[in-house]
């Protein structure tokens, strides 16, 4: 069993969340930690990269993003090879691959994204995103991270979402683009009316963060849900989405 976690920490969760940040990871329990917006995370000698990384028991990666919101992935499963893909590209923060041994010896590859909010860079992004997405379909791959970015027919908390928020008038178009990809929305799959709310600061209001898989991986789908935990509110405007795969 594969238990992987996609996590928006806000800025780092710096300077005093990142305690309720880490209680709630070490309480899901994951494999496989996908954070993004680990922001200063490589001051001091990746102070911060280290801390997280000695109190989760994992090793890991730190990903740099153009934008200074970079990403860090930690991994119970061997790192075989990992590529900062988005570094100094189209991206305003960046998407990386990690290629990692499965139990049993498979190979596991994992691509980690953050697109902008803004609708018409996002097209710019998910192009290229797709572009390396493509030749990962057949594999044991899934893309997991902040997509900003709506499903058609999802639950939106309209009153609550602030006035100029781009939620309201992007195009639903970056999921039905990546679907027809051949990636399947794991969270769905496995609940098919459930909200899933992940975005909000005082309370979630839309679903954000995703983790798709490709078809064979997505026939070994056991579980994919929003984490619950008392001190989500309090660490993020995120909250984190897990997925485990019978691998």
């Amino acid at each position: 069993m594969l238990k992987l976690l996609s996590y928006n920490v806000l800025e780092g969760a710096l300077p005093n969340r990142l305690p309720a940040v880490l209680r709630i990871m070490l309480a899901a329990d994951a494999d496989v930690v996908a954070i993004q917006e680990a922001r200063h995370w490589r001051r001091h000698r990746r102070e911060v990269f280290r801390k997280v990384s000695r109190r989760l028991g994992l090793p890991g990666v730190l990903l740099a993003a153009n934008s200074g919101f970079d990403f860090a992935v930690y991994s119970r499963l061997p790192i075989l090879r990992w590529e900062n893909l988005g570094l100094d590209t189209v991206f305003v923060h960046t998407t990386g691959r990690l290629d990692l041994r499965a139990p049993g010896g498979e190979t596991f590859h994992l691509f980690v994204a953050h697109l902008s909010p803004d609708h018409a860079r996002r097209r710019r992004e998910l192009k290229l995103l797709l572009r390396w997405l493509h030749p990962y379909r057949r594999a044991l791959a899934a893309l997991c991270g902040d997509l900003n970015s709506l499903s058609a027919g999802d639950h939106v908390v309209r009153r609550s979402i602030w006035a100029d928020s781009p939620l309201m008038d992007r195009p639903l178009t970056v999921i039905p683009a990546v679907e027809r990809a051949g990636w399947r929305d794991c969270f769905r799959l496995r609940n098919p009316s459930a909200p899933g709310l992940t975005l909000g600061a005082r309370r979630r209001v839309a679903r954000v963060d995703y983790i798709f898989a490709s078809k064979p991986l997505a026939e070994r789908l056991s579980a994919c849900q929003v984490v619950r935990h008392p001190d989500l509110l309090g660490a993020s405007d995120h909250s984190p989405v897990w997925a485990t795969f019978e691998i």
